[in-house]
């Protein structure tokens, strides 16, 4: 019969030893997945954003997922060939940099070039589909929307193009614990007086910003 408890009083030791390990580990585990995923996605929203810049100084205006990923596969850009450098010697002497090249002391061409190889050269993008997908989840696109506000300049009001691009913590930490998923997504709701993105989003549709959530 001692026998027979001590092996039970073994079990139960063990047992909580791996409760108590598991409570520790899962957390610990979980936050360090989140991190990762979370610099990757981070990093894929700072280039949509920059692609959304690009889009602007085109077409005046912030673009959708459709719209934005027409114009990286077949969009063109502005782009100037400098030739001379405009000099010290010619400010102090008066001349602006529209007059000296009108003159041909300088030269200043706006040409026109591919979206696709200036913006996506450099990137390991090869369709449209992996400029929006997710990183470590291709299945999933990121989410853009687009908007306009109202902002007042003396005694006018003008409308100014907005945009967000998101990714929800449901879709990078889907397949984590779920206790704690749905912790971490309750804890980030209740960032901004209430008013939190449970995720990781770039820009806002209720002001002109270019910065991360995460920043």
């Amino acid at each position: 019969m001692k026998t027979v408890f001590k092996v039970l009083i073994g079990i139960a030791v063990v047992a909580l030893a791996y409760l108590c390990y598991t409570s520790i580990a899962t957390p610990v585990k979980f936050d360090k997945i989140q991190k990762q995923r979370e610099e990757l996605i981070a990093k894929k929203l700072k280039e949509i954003a920059s692609y959304e810049m690009a889009y602007k100084t085109v077409n005046g205006k912030f673009a959708n997922a459709d719209e934005l990923t027409n114009f990286l596969e077949n969009g063109k850009l502005f782009y100037i060939i400098a030739e001379g450098d405009y000099t010290d010697e010619m400010r102090d002497k008066g001349i602006t940099e529209k007059q000296a090249a009108a003159q041909g002391l300088i030269k200043r061409d706006t040409v026109l070039v591919s979206a696709k190889d200036s913006l996506l050269r450099d990137t390991p993008y090869k369709t449209s589909q992996e400029i929006l997908s997710v990183p470590g989840f291709p299945n999933n696109s990121i989410e853009i929307n687009t908007g306009e506000v109202k902002q007042y300049i003396g005694q006018d009001t003008i409308n100014i193009s907005v945009f967000e691009a998101c990714v929800p913590m449901s879709v990078y930490l889907g397949d984590l614990n779920e206790k704690q998923r749905t912790q971490t997504i309750e804890a980030a709701m209740k960032l901004n007086n209430g008013k939190g993105y449970p995720g990781l989003k770039i820009g806002s549709l209720e002001e002109l910003k270019l910065t991360g959530n995460w920043e």
